[in-house]
């Protein structure tokens, strides 16, 4: 597979196999000391990467340059950019070793964090970005205790302190504190003069103090001026270890040891890529027939004609439409049955797709009404965009009246959280709308159109 990469620096396009792309985003961050279990580690956190930018893990490419799955702009896609340097042998026989092997949990390409050393255990994802991410769990590690970090201490005066964290600090008047170890056991009398005091476990009188360290009186007091911070560990602490996963290496563990050992709940398997007759590899959708059996807001038309069979019927079509594609396709019903709102929001939350698409009918007291109509929740920009190439697409298919894409905050556009679209295809009340619900072939035209209104969606995307 050819990469298109945007070089930054030059403003122009780079293609270059996969792998030889991998070797790059890898080398960048190793060393030739490095064991080689550990630059395999390394090979698979950069494909892992360049995974989660792929349209079949549900990525879009380089956001900011399209066209292109990533980019060297500082700060971006590539926060080092791309290394100018001579690839070693090591780094290529790791890269060759780990061919297409990426780090998933629940299907998806994991955000592979990792750190110079964690000084005795890892951190849990909530306490460094806020949110609880399963497979960025705590360990403890043995593995990288012995390192002396470079730069562990420093220095800082109170003024220091004062001015990089903008506090302002009050210095203390008349306020003795014990510093354990150091000054311990104060006494004073009324007028604030010290009386006696341990220094360094020992005791003294405070006429001894004043003497010997030439005090002017034994009404003295104290502060530290400068501050000694010690460190333990390098980095935010979350994910693999870098030390630890080189010590792990040296005793012989692999990199499936050490990779399994810092992301929780992890699989390591092939990386799947895109296939041009499969646009929608990796996206998952969810469709959600409205209306079952039962429902008593099921909309009733012309000739018997029920909503929920009939949106049920171009669930049905549109499912193998875009599973043809290379989409996953879920229903949040199979059959006739009625499913509760707050269940279908689940089924779709717990599959946590790409996309969900809500279809109904409309029905109305005057039979003149007809047309197509699309709804989503305020500023959902996604839904937005797609519904207006499904109102496009089914508009010309079947001839219907384009009613337009609405605001609203149905009880499903709000409780599913992704973007969500709720398309009212047609009127069953009206008696040319009823007409193409009633006809097989017109139910197929529509979900046609949709499918390749969805298609189109996320190829232009990507582009």
């Amino acid at each position: 597979m050819l990469c298109n990469i945007y070089d930054w620096d030059n403003s122009k396009t780079i293609s270059m196999p996969i792998e030889q792309l991998i070797s790059l985003m890898t080398a960048i961050n190793v060393k030739e000391t490095f064991h080689l279990e550990t630059i395999k580690c390394f090979a698979i956190i950069a494909r892992t990467q360049l995974a989660r930018k792929l349209s079949t893990y549900g990525g879009n490419g380089c956001e900011k340059h399209k066209g292109h799955i990533i980019c060297t702009e500082p700060g971006h896609c590539l926060e080092l950019g791309l290394p100018k340097i001579e690839i070693g042998q090591n780094v290529i026989q790791a890269v060759k070793e780990t061919e297409n092997l990426i780090i998933t949990f629940d299907d998806k390409p994991i955000k592979p964090y990792y750190h110079y050393r964690c000084g005795g255990s890892t951190e849990n994802s909530e306490n460094v970005i806020g949110s609880r991410i399963t497979y960025l769990r705590k360990v403890f590690c043995d593995f990288c205790k012995g390192v002396e970090d470079e730069g562990k201490d420093k220095f800082y005066t109170i003024e220091d302190l004062e001015r990089l964290l903008n506090v302002k600090i009050e210095k203390p008047k008349d306020v003795y504190y014990n510093i354990r170890g150091i000054f311990e056991n104060i006494e004073i009398d009324e007028q604030g003069r010290v009386k006696s005091i341990y220094v360094g476990g020992k005791a003294f009188k405070g006429t001894e103090v004043m003497e010997k360290l030439g005090l002017n009186s034994t009404r003295f007091n104290y502060m530290p001026v400068k501050f000694l911070i010690s460190c333990i560990g390098t980095g935010h602490g979350l994910g693999l270890c870098i030390t630890g996963a080189e010590e792990m290496a040296k005793r012989g563990m692999s990199f499936r040891d050490i990779l399994n050992y810092y992301y929780t709940g992890i699989k390591i398997e092939n990386m799947e890529l895109p296939e041009e007759d499969k646009p929608l590899k990796g996206k998952v959708i969810v469709l959600d027939p409205a209306s079952g059996e039962g429902d008593i807001y099921e909309g009733k038309g012309i000739n018997n004609l029920r909503e929920g069979e009939i949106n049920l019927s171009i669930a049905l079509e549109i499912k193998k439409l875009l599973k043809e594609k290379g989409a996953k396709v879920y229903l949040t019903r199979q059959g006739k049955e009625n499913v509760h709102l707050s269940d279908r929001a689940h089924i779709a939350n717990s599959l946590r797709p790409d996309f969900v698409l809500i279809i109904g009918q409309s029905t109305f007291q005057n039979q003149s009404a007809s047309g197509t109509e699309a709804y989503y929740y305020r500023e959902d920009k996604d839904a937005e965009k797609l519904g207006k190439k499904i109102l496009e697409e089914v508009c010309k298919s079947l001839e219907s009246r384009n009613r337009g894409l609405r605001v609203a905050d149905f009880y499903m556009l709000k409780e599913v959280k992704c973007s969500t679209l709720q398309l009212n295809l047609l009127y069953l009340t009206n008696p040319v709308d009823a007409e193409k619900l009633a006809d097989l072939v017109g139910r197929r035209k529509a979900a046609e159109a949709i499918a390749h209104a969805i298609i189109r969606y996320y190829s232009e995307s990507q582009n």
